[in-house]
């Protein structure tokens, strides 16, 4: 099937989903709907639920969820208040919510992570098994009170465990579900990241559960993590590759790394930056990976993108796939898709949407 629809949320009012066509023997890139969506409730981080009928998208001040009947069929099902923490929803805090995990396995519970002030607590979400749309608030679980966490992650074999990047509090959690028929989680442990100055911003896992790749926002760099197979914990091994360039005056202040994640096959790990100035440009690393455990093998590239990336330069590798790759930046609203082939990475085809705070993560709908 050569046409295959995106869609884009932006970082700041007014709210609105923007839905792409891209097609992979021509190689265009086109807008075909603007969807307009509560006007205070842009979606910053956004994700499918398991069957992509819903839309789950962190929003400002809420957690909100949207139908997809089709790629430009898409209605508001409901939004819901931060309830961990009566601070968390008022208009004088700067709480936000910043990131949302579906579950893919039953019963497909909905974690979602506040930032900035309030946010010591996760939020689980139970979904309602016909329309997908978010539910109840089962659950509020706490990390500790300086907490922000911007990136989670689910082991892959059952989701039973939870990891947790812990950009604040500098740190990586990791949370269980006791009960398999439960959302709930329940604390395993923390551990510390390697440099007191790295804050972790994501994370991303192996398939085979073997390896967990944090991504350091202030580091810029990514640190290999070892699963024990036992606890589930994990250990850093010591190796870690740059997201920037040797030679930067000073890797701690003038670049922020932003988000990784784990190709289709689980062969590659792509990962990006942002720089913090206009005049700079942010950078697209890829990994290879071993096939059996998901140790990093070698570092294939880092690659400069277009723009300084802004809040952004988020990568996003299709589900279905090597082959394409899409990245998002709001200093200038691109989104850009990318062509993966015998381990080079070539830009295809982009489009501008020159609208306030465009380009937060994409999605690939199919």
């Amino acid at each position: 099937m050569p046409i295959h629809h995106l869609m884009v949320g932006t970082w700041t009012p007014p709210g609105a989903i923007f839905t792409f066509a891209f097609d992979d023997e021509a190689l265009t890139l086109t807008l075909i709907k603007r969807t307009e969506i509560p006007h205070d409730e842009p979606i910053s981080w956004m994700t499918f639920n398991h069957k992509k009928t819903a839309i789950y998208g962190a929003a400002m001040k809420k957690w909100s969820s949207y139908s997809v009947e089709n790629p430009t069929t898409i209605t508001h099902q409901i939004s819901h208040p931060m309830r961990h923490d009566p601070a968390a929803s008022s208009a004088e805090t700067n709480t936000r919510a910043i990131f949302l995990l579906a579950a893919k396995k039953p019963p497909h519970g909905v974690y979602c992570n506040p930032f900035y002030k309030h946010a010591g607590h996760g939020a689980v979400f139970s979904a309602d098994p016909s329309t997908g749309a978010l539910a109840t608030n089962v659950q509020n679980y706490p990390y500790q009170p300086d907490t922000g966490i911007h990136g989670m992650v689910f082991d892959p074999a059952e989701e039973r465990y939870l990891y947790s990047a812990d950009l604040s509090a500098n740190k990586i959690w990791v949370h269980r579900r006791p009960d398999l028929s439960s959302a709930a989680v329940e604390l395993v442990g923390s551990v510390d990241a390697p440099d007191e100055r790295d804050h972790p911003r994501w994370v991303a896992v192996h398939p085979s559960g073997g390896h967990l790749y944090a991504l350091m926002e202030k580091g810029n760099r990514i640190c290999e993590y070892a699963i024990d197979a036992a606890s589930r914990m994990p250990t850093y091994t010591g190796r870690h590759f740059p997201l920037i360039p040797p030679g930067i005056p000073d890797r701690w202040t003038m670049y922020r790394a932003d988000v990784c994640a784990v190709s289709h096959s689980g062969r590659y790990l792509f990962a990006s930056s942002r720089a913090n100035s206009f005049d700079l440009t942010g950078y697209v690393a890829a990994f290879r990976l071993a096939e059996d455990d998901g140790r990093i093998e070698r570092q294939i590239l880092l690659n400069p993108t277009p723009t300084s990336g802004g809040h952004s330069n988020a990568v996003a590798p299709c589900d279905w796939s090597d082959e394409w790759l899409a990245i998002t930046d709001d200093e200038q609203g691109w989104l850009e898709v990318y062509r993966w082939q015998d381990e080079f990475l070539a830009r295809v085809a982009r489009v501008r949407v020159p609208e306030p705070g465009f380009g937060m993560n994409a999605i690939w709908y199919d």
